[in-house]
């Protein structure tokens, strides 16, 4: 992918992530379109893995369009906080999963690794759709683990890259909680 469309798409994906914090609707819009994009540009270099997470990702964009409501203040109201066992057994069964394919079929050089970030977006990006606020704590650790990976592999732009995304991701946990504790006070 060339410097431009990198930067394009980085600024979608981050705009992405501030409006979702915002509980807009247009948080999906942009999903389906970098994701279209980068769906594209994952098959035609042969990462199977990433193309893959990036069809799930389609499908549950689409899904969010028809969930969350077209006001602003609507999504807000119906964000949750559920039980956070089971997004952590939804994390385990997927990485095992993912796992077995990269060891079996893809023969990845950091299998492990693959399979948490792989796993923890597939969950976090459900988690999204639903408005639950244990999405922003699975984008956070994925951010934590990708921002030494940068580190480790010399790679300042993806380091630079990895840091807005858990600096947005730390904005989105705070709105959601902020507004799930205002909707829970109104009930009482």
């Amino acid at each position: 992918m060339d410097t431009i469309l990198t930067i394009l798409i980085t600024i979608a994906q981050i705009a992405t992530v501030y409006l979702a914090a915002r509980g807009n609707r247009w948080t999906w819009i942009f999903s389906i379109v970098t994701g279209l994009i980068l769906c594209y540009n994952f098959f035609t270099d042969h990462h199977f893995m990433s193309f893959a997470f990036q069809v799930y990702s389609l499908l549950a964009s689409i899904g969010g369009v028809f969930i969350w409501k077209k006001r602003e203040e609507d999504n807000r109201r119906t964000i949750r906080w559920g039980n956070p066992l089971w997004p952590l057994l939804a994390v385990l069964a997927t990485a095992s999963a993912t796992y077995l394919l990269n060891t079996q079929v893809l023969h990845s050089n950091l299998p492990a690794l693959d399979c948490a970030i792989f796993s923890l977006q597939a969950v976090a990006t459900y988690l999204m759709v639903r408005k639950d606020i244990n999405a922003w704590i699975c984008y956070l650790i994925c951010d934590a683990i990708y921002i030494p990976l940068g580190i480790m592999g010399g790679s300042y732009k993806w380091l630079f890259i990895s840091a807005c995304f858990l600096a947005t991701a730390t904005y989105g946990f705070i709105v959601f909680v902020k507004a799930w504790r205002n909707t829970k006070a109104q009930k009482q």
